[in-house]
């Protein structure tokens, strides 16, 4: 699984214990296509005008009194068109694509019914894009289960069944979600949300991979925009084992979250320390200073990098608010008729809040 693949047992454990549907079931309907297929004569003509050979002239060049030829406008981009991807039970997955940024333009899914499409390197889900379908916040490594509704687009690698970098409708909630990986660019324009929110997701990645996804999550944020960022936090865990005479923090935590290992209770202080380590795919444990390491080496100023609470007033109230109406039922998109309805999105889990680093970065205002 990618780094963004968050391990369900990890993150899922405190509220379901049932298999990952959309990971164990088999392609059951045929792809197919939703809507009018919009005209892509467009996209051909800039295509060929792009490929048209360039000349030169030894023809003298025009001066101030030569009159200059009328500036010809850019083609506008060709409209979106829409396709219906892991059909089930009378809903699709629609995710919105232009036909010069899809690769392959092939539809057919593998045997095990993931795509193999991705988004041409370079093109970009607009700002425009993203303001016509209300997006103002991203959140990244959600899993398949966590979706925000109003306002968020939701991100993971989970999405096997669609195509890399395209905005889709879920077909469980119609709440927006994307296929991305945090160690590669990211598909958006700059400065393209106000606010960027990954929970529990940095531990899966080792410090390069998380320079690049922080510089990533830091070009596409706003000026004035927060990238908050939580983690298990090494410091607790270590000082846990340092004090695990006299501190319970360790063996709470095994109480809320039991170990993976196979020697079952009463576990150890060390068998919990390790399961942090090793199990539930994780690579990395951060402590607030190795974070702003990694934030420093993405080019963020060190300023900027602020170890924080959970929804405490040393966040912005712009945050706490978005945060609270993400977490909010009646915010849900489309969700009337969906086969989730009503799910809510649990952002800044109270249950992790014990082993839980806050990191927040917040990106200067321009001068």
């Amino acid at each position: 699984m990618s780094a963004l693949g968050v391990c369900v047992f990890c993150l899922v454990y405190p509220v379901i214990s049932a298999p990952v549907e959309e990971r164990t079931v088999t392609y059951a309907e045929p792809h197919r296509a939703y809507g009018a297929a919009a005209s892509s004569d467009g996209v051909a003509e800039a295509t060929a005008a792009a490929a048209a050979p360039q000349t030169t002239s030894d023809a003298p060049q025009p001066t101030a009194a030569t009159p200059q030829p009328a500036a010809v406008a850019p083609l506008p981009a060709a409209p979106l068109k829409t396709h219906g991807y892991f059909c089930r039970e009378g809903s699709c997955n629609v995710c919105h694509y232009r036909e010069a940024e899809i690769q392959p333009l092939r539809f057919e899914p593998e045997p095990n019914g993931d795509s193999v499409q991705g988004r041409v390197e370079g093109s970009n889900v607009t700002r425009a894009e993203l303001a016509d379908k209300g997006i103002r916040y991203l959140q990244v490594g959600g899993d398949w289960w966590n979706k925000c509704g109003d306002g968020w687009l939701n991100t993971d690698f989970i999405f096997t069944r669609l195509p890399v970098g395209f905005v889709c409708e879920d077909w469980r909630t119609g709440r927006y979600i994307l296929r991305g990986d945090a160690g590669h660019r990211w598909p958006f324009e700059d400065e393209s949300f106000e606010i960027v929110y990954s929970e529990h997701m940095f531990e899966h990645i080792l410090p390069m991979d998380g320079s690049s996804f922080i510089r990533e999550m830091y070009r596409v944020l706003k000026p004035g925009g927060v990238l908050r960022v939580t983690t298990p936090d090494l410091e607790k865990y270590l000082m846990g084992y340092v004090n695990r005479k006299t501190d319970p923090f360790l063996q709470q935590h095994a109480a809320r979250f039991p170990p993976m290992g196979k020697l079952g209770p009463p576990y150890t202080a060390a068998t919990v320390v390790n399961n942090i380590f090793r199990n539930y795919e994780h690579r990395w444990v951060y402590d607030f200073e190795e974070f702003a390491a990694v934030a420093v080496h993405a080019g963020v100023p060190r300023e900027a990098v602020t170890k924080s609470s959970r929804l405490g007033n040393d966040l912005p109230p712009t945050f706490i608010e978005a945060v609270k109406q993400a977490e909010t039922v009646s915010t849900a998109r489309k969700q009337q008729g969906k086969r989730e309805d009503p799910t809510r999105c649990w952002l800044e889990q109270e249950v992790r809040e014990p082993e839980t680093l806050y990191a927040t970065i917040r990106k200067p205002l321009r001068r």
